[in-house]
């Protein structure tokens, strides 16, 4: 129901008066402790009346004072090595762009594979990270207060390289990648300020990329061939929806294939994807061809539309394969 309080018709009486009243109500709504409702009447306020400027720049300014009086000190207090890089203005943006939520003790953030889109900040509590083995769970590392959850899977796209259980009641404040898609527009450089910040400051994920990594190196062999690639609907079955690409590398548990891709989302909605996999390897003139399945755990971005495909096959392949493709004695 639109506010009666605020005029929607700029030719209606006097345009001074109907700035003032407008204005007069995004005073209200910040003493009524309404924010959200303030910004919207600003953006009214200038695309209605774009030249009352003395209103515009006043009421930003006492939306930024609002925002700043009603924060949360204890929350700034303990990640202040975070706030501390960033304005007024990225701070609050920042903050008022997280939820609060309160986890009772024995449950799952995170999944090992499955999607993420958000990124925890610990204000209490501790979680444990687990590595899932069959019926029990490998404790990796422990989190608690000024810890931060998610960060990688957050700012990249890929799945989740471990499961964090609560093991207390868990204060968090939660950040949903879907909150930051007009950081561009209000305050231009704050994601990767945030990010940056991440990068350096997880500890989880850095233990589980080293994990990886050690492991995919072990066993990486380089090759010389082609892959097709067919998406797999929900029942497993071949779809149209194929594509082409240079095959470089190989390792017992996966590979990687580069594609091309004119947007990010595109990319993203591969992510945890199956793949039915048919490669042809070229050594010394031989062709080997072979067909495996596999599913998307993760996607780099390039320059330029190009995209890194990061494929784990759903079996291993075997060692005497391996030897075959690389040409090496069996």
């Amino acid at each position: 129901m639109p506010d009666q309080s605020v005029p929607s018709n700029p030719s209606s009486g006097n345009i001074s008066q109907q700035t003032d009243r407008l204005f007069c109500a995004i005073k209200q709504a910040l003493q009524e402790k309404h924010i959200a409702k303030a910004e919207a009447l600003r953006e009214k306020l200038m695309a209605t009346y774009p030249m009352a400027l003395t209103e515009i720049i006043r009421s930003a300014e006492l939306i930024e004072e609002s925002k700043s009086a009603h924060i949360d000190r204890n929350h700034l207090a303990i990640w202040d090595k975070l706030y501390s890089t960033f304005n007024e203005e990225e701070r609050n943006c920042l903050f008022y762009s997280l939820k609060k939520i309160v986890v009772p003790p024995g449950k799952i953030l995170l999944a090992k594979g499955a999607l993420n889109n958000r990124l925890f900040f610990i204000d209490k509590g501790s979680i444990s990270i687990c590595q899932p083995e069959e019926d029990k769970h490998i404790v990796l590392a422990q989190l608690g207060r000024g810890d931060i959850l998610g960060e990688y899977t957050f700012a990249t796209i890929s799945l989740c390289s471990a499961t964090a259980i609560t093991t207390s009641e868990v204060q968090l404040m939660c950040l949903e990648s879907s909150a930051t898609d007009d950081w561009e527009h209000k305050q231009t450089g704050l994601y990767e300020k945030l990010i940056n910040f991440c990068m350096k400051q997880g500890k989880v994920d850095e233990i589980m990329r080293r994990k990886n990594s050690t492991e995919l190196h072990s066993t990486r062999h380089t090759v010389s061939g082609t892959a097709m690639a067919y998406l797999l609907n929900k029942e497993g079955n071949k779809t149209k929806t194929h594509f082409r690409s240079t095959l470089t590398e190989i390792s017992f548990s996966g590979t990687s294939l580069a594609i091309k891709c004119s947007k990010k989302e595109t990319a993203r909605r591969l992510l945890a994807r199956h793949l039915l996999l048919t490669f042809v390897f070229t050594h010394h003139g031989q062709k080997t061809t072979m067909e495996t399945r596999g599913k998307i755990i993760g996607v780099s971005f390039h320059l330029y539309n190009d995209y890194t495909l990061h494929i784990q096959f759903l079996d291993k392949l075997p060692e005497l394969l391996i030897a075959k493709i690389c040409g090496k004695p069996s």
